[in-house]
């Protein structure tokens, strides 16, 4: 993960740290949460607000199971490029699966702390927890999507170029590689300079 990526991904972290106990509160008030369409396969935000222990450790449970179907998917992805050659596809989605399994490590970590939580009947805890694996899966979204922009045809098309030569009609004919002939120059006689010895 380059630290450019870091740096935004705990920006991400912070910023839905800081507002886990107010972005529960406020997304139980209708009137004040814009309509929002899940993602697939995610529950809708106001529905997280009410969402209990067991349902926080499925829905997490979830997450991880995304995770780690997209990082089946990207490994098949690099096997491919990697099977083609292709160096820049191999690149590009290497360090797409290496992000994937990183948050996949985290995510896992996470939902053990969540599942610590759980026992203690920590709820501030347990937000916090379910709020990071939340952000972690919308970072997997947004990775899948990556990923299947390393493998797009537009970008790495090798075939598609057509090269059309025009050449300007004022252009000399000769070849440049063959000099022409030079006539032979007439030396014009210089007498030698008188002498005062003669």
């Amino acid at each position: 993960m380059t630290r450019r990526m870091r740096v935004i991904l705990g920006s991400v972290i912070a910023i839905g740290l800081a507002t886990s106990g107010l972005g529960f509160a406020g997304a139980q008030n209708d009137d004040e949460v814009a309509e929002e369409a899940p993602a697939e396969g995610e529950v809708d935000v106001r529905r997280r607000a009410n969402l209990g222990p067991q349902e926080q450790l499925q829905e997490a449970r979830a997450i991880q199971q995304r995770g780690t179907d997209l990082s089946r998917r990207v490994s098949a992805m690099l096997d491919e490029a990697r099977q083609e050659r292709d160096i820049i596809r191999v690149t590009c989605v290497n360090d797409k699966l290496t992000q994937v399994n990183a948050n996949l490590r985290t995510v896992e970590q996470r939902i053990d702390n969540l599942e610590d939580a759980v026992e203690a009947d920590d709820s501030s805890r347990r937000n916090h927890e379910f709020t990071v694996i939340t952000v972690l899966g919308q970072k997997f979204v947004v990775l899948d999507r990556e990923a299947a922009q390393c493998i797009g045809q537009d970008i790495f098309e090798t075939g598609a170029t057509r090269v059309i030569t025009e050449i300007d009609p004022d252009t000399p004919t000769e070849d440049p590689r063959t000099l022409p002939d030079i006539p032979p120059g007439v030396i014009p006689f210089v007498p030698p300079p008188e002498s005062g010895t003669i």
